[in-house]
């Protein structure tokens, strides 16, 4: 230990802070919801000192923590941790914040807001540094959940497993006269009408039974002013979206809608200007499934003059083969207009009430723009802006899809961690422009070295992970092998030409858990790019090996 560090440390054990570590008076403190500890670390990233709430917090004690690199706990900013990079963050500040993932001492992974406040001697150099991790996992989770539910104008309400209300937009609030905070107090079903609450935990168990459904039905809500309104949800399982973590429920006030239908069976001109003035297209057909009335709205959406629609049948122009019965289908509709729409159709059997000859009520609702929200809105949920690449979140589940197929079926499963070398140089010399240009050129380079059933994704600035199923150590090495090679060539960017390699850290399952191989790959790769960099190595757990 060199005399900085020494007279750090003895600072670090004649001084105290709000969890009893080194002083940091720079530092925000820990009273805050978020789970903080602190860490004194040399330039290098050697923990020197850590707080008693590290136990808690990362699952490590302080005596377990002293004498380790930074790297064990943030392998990002371990990895760029010294003396130069130090100068850089906290440039004229004393104290920097940063957004990492951390890693507790059982290998899950975490969001790290970490605060760092420079030591510096009295020539102003920088000596070391005191840090702050605190783990912020859950409160952004929720923010990015507000957020989620802030990009829409449509009626959201987002609530967990239990349907519970965690969080509603502005819309759905003025909807049933709430403030937003009203939505939120009590469980969502003391808000659903007493006779329609048993189809609505039906549905909801058939949400949790199935991920990948998407339940629609019609309720009756009570608003602020203890009325009952018809709304239609389109419920969506996003519980495992790790920026959502709820069911999504998009809701549509169909009151009106509903109160048609028993216009229908009544007589007057007030029910039929109700009829002709909706936005959603109403057709009631014969039994024989003709059509013997058609409001204006439908033959807009259908793009089709009014007189043709008399005498056809407009659900089997939208779905041939249609069931009998009631039903609700989306159908995509290929408009004479010469844009693709998603309609919604509901048919629904007339009574025997209504008069003669009359067979079903026919609803049609053009959901176009909503469904290419939602699809765009988990797009940018689960892939990465620049390159187009899965983004980390999406990476850990085909991970854990990984898990599951090795589990039933065996084989292996193998983890390639990329990290560029000279990339830093292009940014400096080119632009950021320039260096966002090359990333997109390795992230093509990339998906074409290896099989189209493996998952190329960016973890982070010029880090990649490539997860390949179905490889033993010398195939993993071999898909290595390709991908030095494909990144071998010179890079054309609008600036000029350039070359940088890559270090890789190949891990494999068996003899590691797959939910270690990302954390194990990316400590191998810290041992290729300590060998000079352009080279590969394998995780071992008697130490990485390199190719």
């Amino acid at each position: 230990m060199n005399d900085v560090a020494i007279r750090r440390l003895q600072r670090a054990l004649t001084s105290t802070c709000p969890d009893g570590g080194p002083s940091a008076s720079r530092l925000p403190t820990v009273a805050t919801p978020w789970a903080g500890c602190t860490l004194s670390l040399d330039v290098d990233g050697t923990i020197l000192w850590a707080g008693p709430t590290t136990r808690e917090v990362l699952g490590w004690s302080p005596e377990d923590l002293a004498g380790s690199h930074i790297s064990l706990l943030t392998p990002r900013l371990g990895g760029d941790l010294d003396e130069a990079h130090l100068s850089v963050l906290l440039a004229d500040e004393d104290v920097a914040t940063l957004i990492d993932v951390g890693v507790k001492r059982d290998g899950r992974s975490f969001k790290a807001s970490i605060s760092l406040e420079a030591e510096r001697s009295a020539a102003g150099e920088v000596t070391g540094v005191n840090a702050l991790v605190r783990d912020v996992t859950a409160v952004l989770t929720a923010r990015r959940a507000r957020d989620l539910a802030r990009r829409t104008r449509d009626a959201v309400v987002v609530t967990d497993a239990d349907f519970s209300i965690q969080y509603a937009t502005r819309a759905a609030s003025e909807m049933l006269g709430y403030a937003p905070e009203d939505v939120l107090t009590g469980p969502g079903s003391h808000l659903v009408h007493p006779a329609d609450q048993d189809a609505v935990k039906e549905a909801l168990g058939r949400l949790l039974a199935d991920p990948d459904r998407i339940e629609r039905l019609v309720a009756r809500l009570r608003d602020k002013q203890d009325r009952w309104l018809w709304v239609e949800g389109t419920v969506t399982n996003c519980l495992a979206d790790p920026d959502v973590g709820g069911l999504v429920a998009n809701l549509r006030d169909v009151t009106d809608q509903v109160r048609t239908q028993d216009a229908l069976r009544l007589s007057g001109a007030l029910h039929q200007a109700m009829v002709e003035t909706a936005d959603e297209g109403i057709v009631v057909a014969g039994q024989d499934g003709t059509t013997r009335y058609a409001n204006p709205a439908m033959a807009r959406l259908l793009g089709i003059p009014a007189e043709r629609l008399y005498g056809s049948d407009p659900v089997s122009l939208l779905i041939p083969g249609a069931p009998d019965g009631g039903w609700r289908q989306e159908v995509a509709y290929a408009h004479p207009d010469g844009c693709d729409r998603i309609l919604q159709v509901t048919r629904s059997p007339l009574g025997r009430e209504v008069a003669d000859g009359l067979g079903s009520l026919v609803m049609v609702a053009d959901v176009t723009e909503r469904r290419r929200s939602e699809r765009a809105l988990r797009r940018r949920a689960l892939y990465e802006p620049l390159t187009g690449l899965p983004n980390r979140y999406l990476v850990l589940d085909r991970l854990e899809m990984a898990a599951a197929r090795q589990a039933r079926s065996g084989g292996s499963t193998a983890v390639l961690f990329l990290d560029l070398d000279r990339f830093k140089p292009v940014n400096d010399t080119h632009g950021h422009q320039a260096g966002d240009e090359l990333l997109r050129q390795v992230a093509a380079r990339l998906t074409g070295a290896v099989r189209a059933t493996d998952t190329v994704g960016r973890h982070g600035g010029d880090e990649f992970v490539i997860i390949c199923e179905d490889l033993d150590e010398g195939a993993a090495v071999s898909v290595a092998a390709r991908i030095h090679a494909a990144l071998r060539a010179p890079f054309e960017l609008t600036t000029g030409s350039v070359e940088v390699g890559g270090s890789i850290g190949v891990a494999l399952s068996p003899p590691y858990d797959v939910d270690d191989l990302v954390r194990q790959a990316d400590v191998a790769m810290y041992h290729a790019k300590g060998q000079g960099g352009g080279r590969s190595a394998v995780a071992h757990p008697d130490g990485a090996q390199s190719r």
